[in-house]
């Protein structure tokens, strides 16, 4: 079996074919997250002027006519349609500013001209046959006054089956119409938009057959070619999974997990790996390695379930959502949200294995939220708090992500809670950290928006301790003595949450007029400063080391997360 494969441009790509996509093949289910980063990747490859990859595009080789050589799609077919649904909304662009040489060369790339001067559209599609003629509509547009809507309302065929083909090209035409007014010459940057599209690389992989196509992908990768972790999966999967009918299921599953994750999907594959396996950076060249290599001699259909278990709970921690249609109960959508917001990633492998632990109902739902909110709360007093580096931590996730995985039991959750807090330095450490933290309008040492959410989130976690509540509404940070007066009250023992109207009402009133205010709070921190500190002196510096007692050896006390009372 002989067989090139290397980078190509997509330019090349759609040089003199006809690519076809049978009616069997699956329907084109890309949506608008996944149109987003496409774009975006655009936009960033223009700024570093260097070409996106795409990943590998396999093709099944046809007869070559007319000096057109015909394919049919294998895999790739979700970027080559989306690609040519971009260049369909540029060309809308080339044609309303009037740049027709432009326009007239970009439909090179939309359909092919043979041997006997006979146009052919380059992707047809059995199921989605709006495409070719959305694609003859633009070619042949007359008004370049008709709005991109009018235009695919007018040449969509099948509004139920080819709804989706609409919508990705008037996000593309909306996308590039807003990114255009941001910028002088709106002529030049859709030419280097176009440009850039066109210049992004693919593995280009042509066999006779179906499965020489795996076979293929194989041998790519005992060479070296650079193929993505979860294009090597997705590969070893279909081509070994059994029985063969599986396949076509199992490809189409496959291709809405990519949909879903996205950009993150080889983050994927690298916590799936280490969340089965462990520590597999000396073991294995890469994740699929790990996960090829332990997976020999077990059913794929298996290792493929798994993963497609995994990726749901992985969409959790990415695109977290609530409420009744959300995928998160309240706990974890606090919880996984805050870590994506502050990419908090190299946990991910463990709350693989306690989601999945919970699922079955080895882990039971109270045990479960109170290990998100200890890993929540060390999260705050080692990084936040403390400014520790994350990768610090590598070998408890290596060694608990496959423990809790494989050999779950209360001991050894109570054993990586234990491991978790002894990477905490001491308590020295921590108070010294713990006075590094304030804001201020006046000290430039407490300045800026990172100062102020480093303190909302300590007192967020104040907050749930002294009050046992799961959330914790809006507040405005409260100075009970005048930051401005001395730098020592911008620290976080000065600090308390509090209702923003009633913030307002306080002005520069002394505390022994605030604390009426204070008692009006729903927060619970807020209240106590009334009955600790209204009757004898206040002292911010000592209410700091007293908050700092409290989180150290109380948030991230161990009774509380001892399960062998139960």
């Amino acid at each position: 079996m002989s067989f090139e494969a290397k980078d190509y441009p997509i330019s090349d790509i759609l040089n003199k074919v006809v690519f076809d996509i049978p009616r069997n093949q699956r329907r084109y289910v890309w949506k608008k997250s996944s149109w987003q980063d496409l774009f975006e990747d655009v936009l960033f490859s223009i700024t570093e002027e260097k070409p996106h990859f795409i990943g590998s595009i396999v093709l099944k080789k046809g007869s070559k006519k007319d000096g057109l050589s015909y394919y049919t799609i294998i895999d790739g077919q979700q970027r080559l349609t989306t690609i040519t649904l971009f260049l369909v909304a540029i060309m809308k662009h080339f044609h309303e500013n009037d740049m027709m040489d432009d326009f007239w060369g970009t439909v090179s790339y939309l359909q092919s001209k043979d041997n006997r001067n006979q146009d052919m559209v380059i992707l047809n599609s059995e199921f989605h046959t709006s495409i070719s003629h959305i694609i003859a509509g633009m070619i042949n547009i007359k008004d370049p006054k008709m709005s991109i809507t009018a235009f695919v309302d007018t040449h969509i065929l099948s509004k139920s089956r080819d709804k989706n083909i609409g919508d990705a090209i008037k996000f593309f035409y909306f996308s590039i119409k807003e990114d255009l007014e941001l910028v002088k010459d709106s002529q030049e940057r859709l030419r280097d938009i176009r440009a850039t599209l066109l210049d992004m690389t693919a593995v280009k992989i042509e066999s006779s057959s179906e499965e020489d196509s795996y076979t293929i992908f194989e041998i790519l990768n005992a060479r070296g070619q650079d193929l993505a972790s979860h294009e090597l999966l997705k590969n070893y999967i279909m081509r070994y999974i059994q029985p063969v009918e599986l396949r076509d299921e199992a490809k189409t599953k496959w291709e809405d997990m990519e949909r879903v994750l996205g950009s993150s999907i080889d983050k994927f594959v690298r916590h799936y790996a280490i969340h089965r396996y462990g520590d597999i950076r000396d073991k294995y060249n890469s994740p699929y390695q790990a996960i090829q290599k332990n997976s020999r001699g077990k059913q794929v259909a298996d290792l493929y379930n798994d993963i497609k278990l995994k990726s749901e709970y992985y969409e959790k921690l990415i695109h977290p959502s609530n409420g009744r249609e959300g995928n998160c109960s309240s706990t974890e959508f606090e919880i996984f949200d805050f870590f994506r917001v502050k990419r908090f990633e190299q946990f991910r492998p463990i709350l693989l294995s306690l989601m999945h632990q919970k699922e079955k109902e080895i882990l039971d739902a109270k045990k479960y939220e109170l290990t998100l909110k200890y890993i929540y709360n060390f999260f705050v007093c080692y990084t936040i708090i403390g400014e520790e580096k994350s990768n610090k931590l590598e070998d408890v996730v290596f060694k608990y992500s496959k423990l809790l995985e494989e050999n779950y039991s209360d001991e050894v959750l109570q054993e990586f809670s234990t491991d978790l807090k002894g990477k905490l330095p001491g308590y020295e450490w921590f108070l010294n950290a713990f006075k590094n933290i304030g804001w201020s309008k006046h000290f430039g040492l407490y300045t800026g928006d990172k100062n102020k959410k480093r303190v909302q989130v300590v007192l967020e976690v104040i907050e749930k301790f002294v009050s046992q509540r799961n959330e914790v509404s809006e507040f405005s940070i409260e100075h009970m003595l005048p930051d401005a007066e001395d730098i020592k009250n911008s620290q976080i023992g000065n600090l308390i949450p509090l209702e923003e109207k009633l913030n307002g009402n306080l002005g520069k009133k002394p505390l022994s007029e605030k604390w009426d205010v204070y008692e009006k709070s729903t927060f619970f921190s807020c209240r106590g400063v009334v009955k600790q500190y209204k009757s004898k002196s206040f002292d911010p510096q000592k209410r700091t080391e007293f908050l700092a007692k409290l989180i150290f050896n109380n948030v991230l006390e161990l009774n509380q997360f001892d399960f062998s009372k139960d």
